[in-house]
Formats: C-alpha cells, sequence, structure tokens
C-alpha cells in the first residue's frame, strides 16, 4: 500500500526513453522524425499518433522498425497505457526474433519488464528486469521496478537488495529510502525501516510520503505518540492520499483516540477504496 505511489513517481523521475536512437534515413517519411522530436519535448500523446503514422506509410529497415516501437512504447508507457505499450515491445522483440536475432538492449527488456508488471504478469515482469539488470547494472528505474515486482510475488529480501542498490544509485532521492523503508518492515526490520524513513525527511522535511513513512514505520515499531505528530504534519501536506489518511488514523487509535480515528478510516477507504488494508479497517471500525 505504502508503495504503490512511489512507482509513478519513479516513472517521472526516471522517464522511459527509447531503447534505440537512430537518426531518420531519407526513406522515413516526415512522421518518423516528428514522433522523435515530440517524443524529446514530452508530448507523448503528440508522439504515438506520428509514430503509427510512421509505421503505417514507411517501408522501414530492421532496425529503424525496431526503433519505432521502442520508441513509441515508451512513450505509451508515459502514457500509462500499459496494454499498448506491451505490444508495442512485443513487437519490437518478434522482429529482432523473426530475423534470427536476439535483442540485447537493456532498456527493451526493462520497459517491456515495467509494462508487464502493471499488467500484473509478475513472472514475465521478473524474468525481463532481471535481463535488463544484467546488462545495465547501473539502471536506477530497473531496480526500482524489481524491488516493487520481488515484493509482489513475496520476494520480500530481493526486494531489500534491489532496493539497496537504488539506494546506493541514488542516495539524494526520497524515494530510495522510501522504498527501501518498506521492504525493510516487510523483513520485520522496523528499526532500519525507521532510520531509512527518517533519511528520506531530512531530504524533504515537508514531503508527505516521506512524512507518512516515517509516521507508518514508527506506528510499526510500537511508537505510536512519537509517531502522531509526524503523521499530522503528512496529512497536512497530502491530504487527498488515502494511504497517508489512514497512517494518522493508525497512529490516533494506537494512542487511544478511537472516536477520530474512525472518522479518518471512513475517509481513507473514500479516497482509496481498492486498497485491501484500507478496506479492512474501515470495516473493522464501522461493521462491529
Amino acid at each position: 500500500m505504502r508503495l504503490s505511489a512511489l512507482l509513478a513517481a519513479s516513472l517521472l523521475l526516471l522517464p522511459a526513453a527509447p531503447a534505440f536512437g537512430q537518426a531518420p534515413s531519407n526513406s522515413e517519411p516526415s512522421e518518423c522524425a516528428a514522433g522523435r522530436a515530440a517524443l524529446d519535448l514530452g508530448n507523448t500523446a503528440e508522439a504515438i499518433d506520428f509514430f503509427r503514422t510512421c509505421l503505417d506509410r514507411a517501408e522501414l529497415d530492421m532496425n529503424a522498425e525496431i526503433g519505432i516501437y521502442a520508441a513509441m512504447g515508451a512513450a505509451q508507457l508515459s502514457e500509462q497505457d500499459f496494454q499498448a505499450a506491451l505490444e508495442a515491445y512485443n513487437f519490437a522483440f518478434a522482429i529482432v526474433e523473426t530475423n534470427g536475432g536476439r535483442v540485447v538492449e537493456p532498456s527493451l527488456y526493462r520497459n517491456r519488464g515495467i509494462a508487464r508488471s502493471e499488467l500484473g504478469q509478475l513472472d514475465g515482469a521478473l524474468e525481463d528486469l532481471l535481463q535488463a539488470a544484467a546488462a545495465a547494472p547501473d539502471d536506477t528505474l530497473t531496480h526500482i521496478n524489481l524491488g516493487v515486482v520481488y515484493q509482489a510475488l513475496g520476494h520480500e529480501a530481493d526486494a531489500v537488495v534491489a532496493f539497496d542498490t537504488v539506494v546506493r544509485l541514488e542516495p539524494d532521492w526520497i524515494g530510495a529510502w522510501i522504498n527501501r523503508a518498506g521492504a525493510l518492515l516487510d523483513v520485520g526490520m522496523t528499526g532500519a525501516a525507521v532510520e531509512d524513513a527518517r533519511r528520506a525527511v531530512e531530504l524533504a522535511p515537508e514531503d508527505g510520503s516521506a512524512l507518512n513513512m516515517l509516521c507508518w514505520t514508527l506506528i510499526q515499531d510500537g511508537r505510536a505518540e512519537t509517531a502522531l505528530p509526524l503523521c499530522e504534519m503528512a496529512v497536512a501536506a497530502e491530504p487527498d492520499i488515502g494511504a497517508i489518511v489512514h497512517s494518522h488514523a493508525t497512529a490516533l487509535e494506537a494512542v487511544g483516540r478511537a472516536d477520530e480515528a474512525r472518522s479518518l478510516y471512513r475517509r481513507a477507504w473514500r479516497l482509496s477504496p481498492e486498497d485491501p488494508e484500507i478496506t479492512e479497517d474501515y470495516e473493522r471500525t464501522h461493521n462491529p
């Protein structure tokens, strides 16, 4: 629950780049170059339209076609159209394999792994991300997503290792410390999780996600009284995030303020009804 928003944040921090960057050839229509230019500017929806027109109109050689599919997949990832992105990457892989080759570009594996992860295809995502990590061991986005997939698969110790790498690569990014704190909680290393969350708050004292993770880890460490002011600060910074409101409610309940907690559990559920932990606490406190 605590990490779902951080994956989206990581995609914004390190946008999925196209796997290939060929200069347009004379045989390519102008839409191919226009798509690349739009993607470079962050105009991803416009880039997708140009790439589709490019693929429809052009007779591209193998490498150019792979590059266009990879670039289109990157744009679709940014648009969070994960099914379309997966299809684009699968086309790129199929072109290579049909011609007797093997994909070696790590960002192709990484980006297809992200798409598979978002679609719940966790085993395939793990396979792709491990390929990417072997080829590009210092790619932060690969290790962030490896950690998230390991957590989803219940491989908590492996998730800690993946987030260790993220902390090493991006020590000044609060997401590295927040993600590792969550993974450390999963393996029962609560004290270490508190220290990671505290480091995130040191880096960004007013960030709601950092404050929430410190609040949450302190609650799990049996220090709800210490956590409560931090929970209040997190809610003040991010009042419409269900997980943050839920942490505040949990702290209030832990210090004996059950009536206040009950109304916040309801608010957290209204904000994030899809979250099973939030739903469980809402039902527990509202359906005795």
